[in-house]
């Protein structure tokens, strides 16, 4: 969804890797306009275009979230069903996976070369990535991508787990397929056998 509005705003998106101390400098310069993360974390500039606050908050966004029902009259649920009418429903999950101290490892160094796989859920991959494309910086993990959806998996920095993330532009079926397919590529880079199995949502 922020794909397609930053395209329709004629806004550059900067995709970053995971942690928020990557988007204070583009805060401060004022060429980020809004940061945001997968926790729901997030900054804005100010009206004006000057910083705010380089950290994150679920703050941030109740304040605007509070602005948008006073200045629009509609609340944020009804904003986002007018988004999705322009630009189409997404299918999202994260899934945690429990994994062993050596896979962690073996995900954090991980490269495009140790990605075998063609294609993913019937669809061609587009890109095999290991750094983030604004900066290249390594991320710590691989992300793919298809022209109908995406996952991306990094080990924890606080449990031996690895985080699955999977978002699908077609169906929540396919949604469950690019889950499917990404453990096994996943499992591909470990050179090993099955983690040991899955725990939350």
């Amino acid at each position: 969804m922020i794909d397609r509005i930053a395209n329709r705003a004629g806004r550059p998106l900067v995709e970053v890797p995971f942690g928020f101390k990557w988007f204070v400098d583009g805060l401060y310069s004022g060429a980020l306009g809004f940061a945001g993360e997968e926790s729901a974390g997030s900054s804005l500039l100010r009206r004006d275009g000057s910083v705010w606050t380089t950290d994150k908050g679920g703050l941030a966004l109740g304040l605007l979230a509070a602005e948008i029902t006073a200045h629009s009259g509609s609340d944020p649920n009804q904003a986002y069903d007018a988004l999705m009418q322009e630009f189409g429903q997404f299918w999202y999950e994260r899934i945690d996976a429990l994994v062993a101290p050596e896979q962690m490892d073996v995900l954090r160094r991980a490269t495009a070369d140790r990605i075998s796989a063609t294609e993913l859920a019937g669809e061609p991959i587009e890109a095999k990535l290991t750094t983030a494309p604004a900066g290249g910086e390594p991320f710590c993990g691989i992300k793919i991508t298809t022209a109908g959806g995406w996952f991306a998996a990094r080990p924890s920095g606080t449990e031996l787990i690895y985080k699955l993330y999977a978002e699908s532009f077609r169906s929540a079926d396919h949604l469950r397929a690019i889950q499917r397919e990404a453990r096994t590529i996943i499992q591909g880079v470990f050179g090993r056998g099955q983690a040991a199995g899955d725990h939350g949502h």
